[in-house]
């Protein structure tokens, strides 16, 4: 039943759980008569049909599953109930007992070679951390189960790797190795023949294209889908489909189109029941009337979203306020329009709060996650020294015995034996307190490093939660600000002077979330990902950040001037542009207006190398103690008036230390300054 394991949170409305209660009906039937072996699939299947919509029963069912497994002392596929336990704590949003679960599963299935639960389980193992945003350890154990399905050329469990392999894609906006891996995995469901996978697979081929803007294929795929759904005649699904086609055509400005296809979805969802789509097939219904001028149906169906359970469709009905403003406007209706244009506000400073909120939890899981490794590692060195000792003892056993038999043997030499048992005895004994006194030393050092440990995790714990704590409370306003700022423009009629005070409010409230940015970004890179290593061309990644910075440097009429030569070396291209971004950045800062901002690349005796040379006030002695250190604002001051955190050159030399690349400076006070970052080794 694995071959059908779906561990995927974003695409669960492609299976309403109404369509399972006849299949479920029969399996309990076919339980009463069924013997022990056909039992423990029955139970397995019955707990994974209730995992979306009722996971206590699938945990009910799946413990039950794994008992009766025990008791058949089954070889294999012990470890898929486990899986399925882990699956459910995961949709009820216990991700520590999930973490657990999926561990045991991984563990049992090493234990009875059986490859196929294995690489099922290091599926959902990295779907568990990707949905906790631990991308590192999600695309880690994805790769493990790509390697084994592999091995065992099992396309149905090679789909969804590739599915969840694209959806962390999709989450970095690399959409052209998202569609990569989505053909992949289409192709092999295509290959296997299940119209549901395949509908599925065409569902989320039409999202990647969308997001490409290659509107033909996306058409063309929604429709492919549409059609599996109306053979197989699942209706839920053919509604979902339709809606999302409704969605592509209204976004692709084609209302006309929406119209007939999402009115289709709304009559299947009303005959249906389906409380879960209504909602935003009623938002779909009420966007499509505003389009089309029809203010009556338009605020009848958003007034329908706004009456939903905010907890569930707060998204929904933040759209909603939105749109309602806009009928409402449009009506003269300007007082109420007001209203729900702030109700619009609120909502999405609510939904930013809920993103952060949901941050700190996966911060929190992570550290949890880290703390279970440590102690797991802990357990697994004190078990090693335990079997060595013993391991010892019973060599020495053996010794003893040895030498008691060797004395029944050779009677002549009783004494002679007898002295030397005793001499043995004594030094064995010796040696036991000895081993014991070790022992105890080494379990009182354990327990001091655990404490130690503890205490770290803790201090760690109440950084990075006074961090976010701190970044949401200072986020709120400005995004706000934010939100406030973009009504204003949408309102439209404002005149130059009006639009000149927006366009400084933006700025400032920019500045500010920048600020932000940096105090996150500095406290993540103390435990962030290990660099990923490609072969970056120095001279073309200065290139182009030179003209980012060049309306910045523009606005103090300062130069920059490039002096490139060809240079190659094997860095992470994300680090390596925040380093020049932040040495560019505080370049054009600290140099006085007319100046010139020098960019260079290229070898010193065969080591690649890039610098930047300003015009500023350079640096002191004093200055060069806290060159490095985090929010220590040096001599040197901004000529414009700019903001500095002194964050920027801590950062650049945490990247460079991750590349073990050398951070060098030449400065002198009024003289400016040049830094240069050479790449030893990565050439």
């Amino acid at each position: 039943m694995l071959r059908f394991l779906v561990f995927s949170l974003f695409l669960t409305g492609l299976s309403a759980y109404s369509q399972q209660i006849s299949r479920i009906d029969s399996l309990r039937k076919a339980l009463k008569s069924a013997s022990l072996r056909q039992q423990f699939d029955i139970l397995n299947d019955i707990g994974f049909a209730y995992r979306l919509s009722y996971p206590d029963s699938t945990i009910w069912y799946c413990t039950r599953a794994y008992e009766v497994g025990q008791e058949l002392k089954l070889d294999k596929e012990l470890s898929k109930p486990l899986s399925f336990i882990g699956l459910a704590n995961a949709y009820k949003g216990d991700f520590k007992t999930s973490f657990d679960f999926h561990i045991r599963a991984i563990e049992i299935a090493s234990q009875q070679h059986d490859t196929i639960q294995l690489a099922y389980g290091y599926n959902n193992f990295g779907r568990l951390f990707f949905d906790q945003g631990d991308y590192e350890r999600a695309f880690k154990n994805l790769i493990e189960a790509q390697k084994l399905f592999e091995k065992k050329h099992d396309a149905t469990g090679l789909a969804y790797v590739y599915r969840s392999l694209s959806h962390i894609y999709r989450s970095q906006k690399d959409y052209e190795k998202a569609l990569d891996l989505s053909l992949k995995a289409y192709r092999l469901r295509k290959q296997v023949g299940e119209p549901r996978t395949l509908l599925s697979s065409l569902m989320e081929l039409g999202q990647v294209y969308n997001e490409l803007k290659n509107n033909l294929e996306a058409e063309r795929c929604f429709r492919q889908a549409d059609s599996i759904a109306r053979r197989i005649k699942d209706e839920i699904s053919l509604a979902e489909v339709r809606l999302n086609m409704a969605e592509f055509f209204l976004n692709n400005k084609k209302p006309a189109q929406a119209d007939s296809i999402a009115a289709l979805a709304y009559q299947q969802i009303l005959a249906a029941n389906n409380i879960r789509l209504k909602p935003r097939a009623e938002l779909v219904m009420g966007m499509i009337n505003f389009e089309k001028g029809k203010l009556d149906e338009a605020e009848n169906y958003l007034r329908k979203v706004m009456r939903v359970d905010p907890d569930i469709h707060l998204h929904l009905q933040r759209d909603a306020s939105l749109y309602l403003g806009w009928v409402l406007e449009k009506r003269g209706k300007a007082a109420e329009a007001n209203e729900y244009k702030n109700h619009y506000i609120l909502l999405q400073e609510k939904l930013t709060n809920v993103d952060l909120t949901r941050q700190i939890e996966r911060l929190q899981f992570q550290l949890e996650m880290e703390k279970k490794e440590s102690e797991n590692n802990l357990l697994k060195a004190n078990e090693a020294r335990s079997k060595a000792i013993i391991r010892a003892q019973r060599i020495q056993n053996i010794a003893l015995i040895v030498i008691v038999a060797l004395t029944t043997v050779l009677i002549i030499l009783l004494w002679y034996t007898n002295k030397r048992l005793d001499q043995n005895a004594a030094r064995l004994l010796k040696q036991k307190e000895e081993i014991e006194r070790q022992r105890q030393a080494i379990l009182q050092q354990n327990e001091k490093l655990e404490k130690h440990v503890q205490e770290l995790s803790d201090l760690n714990h109440e950084k990075d939660t006074l961090m976010n704590i701190v970044a949401h409370d200072l986020k709120s306003p400005l995004n706000r600000i934010m939100a406030l700022l973009e009504l204003l423009e949408l309102e439209g009629a404002l005149n130059e002077q009006q639009k000149n005070y927006v366009t400084l409010l933006r700025q400032a409230a920019r500045s500010g979330l920048d600020l932000i940015t940096d105090l996150l970004d500095v406290n993540a890179l103390d435990v962030n990902r290990e660099p990923e290593m490609t072969e970056v061309d120095l001279s073309q990644l200065l290139r182009e950040r030179a003209g980012v910075f060049k309306q910045q440097a523009d606005a103090k009429n300062i130069t920059l001037s490039l002096r490139t030569t060809a240079a190659v070396v094997q860095a992470d291209r994300d680090y390596l542009t925040r380093m020049a971004d932040n040495l560019i950045s505080n370049a054009l800062k600290f140099s006085p207006y007319n100046a010139t901002v020098i960019i260079e690349t290229g070898r010193q005796e065969g080591v690649p190398y890039f610098s930047v040379k300003d015009q500023g006030p350079g640096f002191t002695e004093e200055d060069r103690k806290f060159l490095f250190q985090k929010f220590k604002k040096l001599s040197a001051r901004p000529t414009g008036g700019e903001s500095s955190n002194g964050l920027g050159l801590a950062i650049v030399k945490i990247l460079a230390d991750r590349l073990k690349a050398a951070v060098e400076l030449e400065t002198a006070p009024r003289k400016g300054s040049i830094f240069t970052i050479k790449f030893y080794g990565r050439h």
